[in-house]
């Protein structure tokens, strides 16, 4: 896992050519006379440049990107082929609020679905910083929904967000800080209910080293009743069998896991608005304990699995 514009170019003026002007352009009538002097082109100097024999670098073009799933303030970009990298935002964006809540716009997913059903994964253009700099790249988002404009601050045509640097990978794992538990289960919380509302199976993936395929690590099917209950039904190819999975029944190879969770019960007390960190993140828990047994949740992916016709 990564072992994980320049000046204007010259323009013809607007408008065209002038009229009985052909190729090339001068700021003659006419054609170039032939005794002009360099002194006598308006802008030009009379001083006869060297001819550079520097070889022309074309800035990079841009990427096409997905995410990983957000962590510690970091972003996670997987690359088109194998490659992962991680980034810090430079402006004050919030990733784990943004992203995996039908804000950012999406394309179908490489995942086999059952009929009647797609993948979605979160993507965006990434325009890498020129190789002569020390900035980094600039993430374009674009909104999905009219909630996603104000979520990202989309005009209308995309977003632009500056990343630092792609960073080392000992330093994208948190050394010497260690994983915001609390904040990375926040996030998967809203995914969850996110799922639940949207009736969608929440779907959650690993990348190995050098791997281009992301790897089932769990599913979670998802709905609301008409009483306001949510059901998540979670499964997984790993064996789970403590924690919050001490309860969870094992067939064709899967640990699956039942949660029945009212929205209520999430709520804060009489008069409280928005939901309570605690309730939020124990309901969380049996996920995020799924998510973390391979280790520091760096190669994690994220998608959602809709139905086609509702």
């Amino acid at each position: 896992m990564s072992e994980y514009f320049a000046g204007r170019r010259d323009e013809a003026p607007r408008g065209g050519l002038p009229a009985g002007q052909t190729e090339p352009w001068t700021p003659f009538h006419g054609s170039r006379p032939a005794t002009a002097s360099r002194s006598q082109i308006p802008g030009r100097s009379s001083q006869r440049r060297s001819r550079s024999h520097g070889r022309h670098v074309a800035p990079p073009p841009p990427e096409h990107v997905r995410f990983g799933v957000p962590f510690n303030g970091i972003l996670p970009l997987w690359h088109d082929g194998a490659d992962i990298t991680w980034h810090r935002p430079l402006d004050d964006v919030d990733f784990a609020s943004i992203l995996g809540l039908g804000h950012v716009q999406t394309e179908p997913g490489p995942s086999v679905t059952p009929g009647g059903w797609q993948e979605l994964v979160e993507t965006a253009t990434l325009l890498p910083a020129a190789a002569d700099t020390d900035d980094g790249p600039v993430l374009r988002l674009h909104a999905a929904t009219p909630s996603g404009r104000r979520a990202i601050n989309d005009p209308g045509d995309g977003a632009s967000i500056r990343l630092s640097k792609a960073l080392p990978v000992e330093e994208a794992m948190g050394a010497g800080t260690g994983l915001d538990l609390i904040g990375f289960s926040i996030h998967i919380g809203r995914l969850m209910l996110r799922a639940a509302r949207d009736g969608a199976i929440l779907l959650f993936t690993l990348r190995a080293p050098r791997d281009p395929e992301a790897h089932h690590l769990l599913s979670v099917p998802s709905e609301v009743d008409s009483r306001q209950v949510m059901h998540f039904h979670l499964g997984t190819l790993l064996d789970m069998n403590d924690g919050a999975w001490a309860r969870a029944r094992h067939a064709d190879n899967m640990t699956l896991l039942d949660l029945d969770i009212p929205y209520q019960s999430l709520l804060g007390g009489a008069g409280a608005r928005g939901l309570e960190v605690g309730p939020l993140t124990e309901m969380a828990r049996p996920v995020v304990e799924c998510l973390l047994r391979p280790g520091f949740p760096f190669a994690l992916g994220s998608s959602v699995i809709m139905p086609t016709k509702r």
